[in-house]
């Protein structure tokens, strides 16, 4: 497996000579640089001390070659070894950025980015001719302007898109990718695209870089040495990012203002990354500047990175000076997993050669016995995990069990359930059939009532009725009522038909027939048990058969 070890992001801080201009309007040196502990010291305002330790600290007394030769020198030859890496700036305007990075070209003067180039193109000069590794080297130059990016390599200044691909790293669309071959054509392309970039007049700088510019060297390295081929392609990301500033010290107006705000944005994005990284939890927004889209693989991801974090001297810009080292004291924090850029399947065959390495050392007796006694407790610790495993699985099954029992006995319920409501259903169906029959059975009654009395009683229980705002018609009236009702019907009442026969009347009401001889009045004597009952039964009036004799229906007979 391919091994990552973390490191902390480099911070290198550089103080630039007071100049002339600042002795002459009586400004005074206020930070002092102590090389051997490699720590930087400010005195505020209030003539109070604040002091600062970094990396590495230069004051005036080291060249532009030193300089790179003890911090840069040893990271590019990290990406000739197959690691990406960036370098860039960061400070108040006018305190000598664009001079790291850049310098006077062609010149003991020039910068980080001459002198990388330089390096590269001596190191693939000077390899072996009977080496089978084989290098290509290609450059990029974008600028960062007023949130935009442009390609410093063509004459056309039209705004790129920022994409991001399979790795969440951002890239620009259609940015020129420039083959070289020789130092010669990587400082003339290096020189155009400076010609090119945005640059402005203020009362800090007379030269100050209106944008971020981004020089990318790619470096693809294809060795032939070793079966299989592997292929190696690293990038060199050589940032000059813009400085902060303060409108009341750079008078800036129109243009220059709005330049200002752009940069002060990005910046301030730059820093709010670097704060989440540095506390390890939260969203990291880098999706809030280009600059930090740009910036991500490295600021915590997988480059080495150091940071210059240049300063000016003079008690005046004191503020900013402590600014620009507190920014850089966080910025050290972060820690970075670099890695070499392999193609996946080159990862894999390393991977396989490194397993085959490890056997080998077993076989020779050669082999690490603390990584042996690592690899037992390893194999401990993965029999643990499976007894665990096996454990958990059992559980699960028990769980599992549990809730299909219990999931049978909620079907079952449930039909239950069902059966009851369809029960329910049912004798609801019922119920309103026997209303419907109640219903008719007391119209019927109720007809025959008000139909066949004529008594004194049956009227009264006729005013009841109307006075209690029934429709015997259409509602049902109580038993009681209709009990009621029938007893107020006197057997003087009523009387049956001359044959006997039982009687239907209009209404449909039957009444059953008396079983003794047509004539009512000899009936009513011989059936008399005693003489008392003996009396004629009086005759209803008004109530007769299509004969037009009159009729009645005997009351012990319903």
């Amino acid at each position: 497996m391919v091994k990552t070890v973390s490191e902390n992001v480099r911070v290198v801080v550089r103080v630039r000579p007071i100049s002339k201009k600042e002795e002459q309007t009586g400004m005074k040196e206020a930070v002092t640089t102590n090389v051997a502990d490699n720590s930087v010291t400010v005195r505020t305002d209030d003539q109070q001390f604040k002091t600062f330790s970094f990396d590495q600290i230069y004051n005036k007394q080291f060249s532009q070659k030193s300089i790179y030769v003890q911090t840069i020198h040893p990271l590019v030859e990290s990406v000739l070894s197959g690691y990406n890496a960036t370098v860039f700036a960061y400070g108040q305007s006018g305190t000598g950025k664009t001079h790291t990075m850049t310098g006077k070209i062609n010149s003991p003067e020039q910068g980080v980015i001459p002198n990388a180039l330089e390096h590269i193109f001596q190191s693939v000069g000077n390899e072996d001719p009977d080496s089978k590794k084989q290098y290509s080297i290609s450059v990029s130059y974008l600028e960062l302007y007023n949130g935009r990016c442009r390609d410093l390599l063509t004459d056309t200044k039209r705004n790129l898109e920022l994409k991001e691909n399979e790795q969440k790293l951002f890239y620009v669309k259609d940015l020129d990718k420039v083959k070289v071959h020789s130092m010669e054509q990587c400082m003339q392309i290096m020189e155009e695209g400076a010609t090119r970039r945005e640059v402005g007049s203020t009362q800090l700088n007379q030269d100050s870089s209106r944008s971020h510019s981004v020089f990318t060297v790619e470096v693809t390295c294809t060795n032939y040495e070793e079966e299989p081929v592997t292929t190696l392609t690293s990038k060199l990301n050589l940032v000059d990012l813009a400085g902060s500033e303060r409108q009341t010290k750079t008078a800036a107006e129109g243009d220059r203002l709005k330049e200002g705000s752009n940069i002060n944005l990005s910046l301030t994005a730059l820093g709010t990354v670097i704060d989440v990284l540095v506390k390890g939890r939260g969203h990291i927004p880098f999706r809030s500047s280009p600059l930090t889209m740009l910036l991500k693989d490295s600021l915590g991801g997988n480059s080495k990175t150091i940071m210059f974090a240049t300063c000016g001297p003079t008690d005046v810009n004191t503020q900013e000076t402590l600014s620009t080292l507190r920014f850089a004291d966080r910025a050290k924090r972060i820690k970075n997993k670099p890695k070499l850029q392999l193609d996946p399947k080159d990862a894999l065959i390393q991977q396989l050669r490194e397993e085959l390495s490890t056997i080998k050392g077993k076989l020779d007796g050669s082999y690490d016995f603390d990584e042996a006694e690592r690899a037992e407790q390893l194999q401990v610790e993965l029999s643990n995990s499976r007894d665990e495993l096996v454990v958990l699985s059992q559980e699960f099954e028990a769980l599992k069990n549990r809730y299909s029992s219990n999931l049978s006995d909620n079907t079952e319920k449930e039909k239950q359930i069902l059966s009851l409501q369809e029960e329910v259903r049912v004798g609801v169906d019922q119920v309103d059939d026997l209303s419907t029959q109640l219903l008719e059975t007391s119209k019927l009654v109720t007809n025959f009532i008000l139909n066949t009395t004529t008594s004194k009683s049956a009227n009264k229980w006729k005013a009841k009725l109307a006075a209690s705002g029934l429709d015997p018609l259409t509602e049902v009236i109580p038993p009681l009522s209709l009990s009621t009702g029938l007893s107020f019907i006197s057997k003087s009442e009523i009387s049956t038909n001359g044959n006997g026969a039982n009687h239907e009347t209009a209404n449909g009401f039957r009444g059953a027939a008396s079983p003794t001889p047509t004539n009512p009045d000899t009936s009513d004597e011989r059936s008399s048990p005693t003489p008392k009952n003996n009396k004629k039964k009086k005759k209803r009036k008004g109530t007769t058969d299509s004969n037009g004799k009159e009729v009645g229906i005997d009351i012990e007979s319903i």
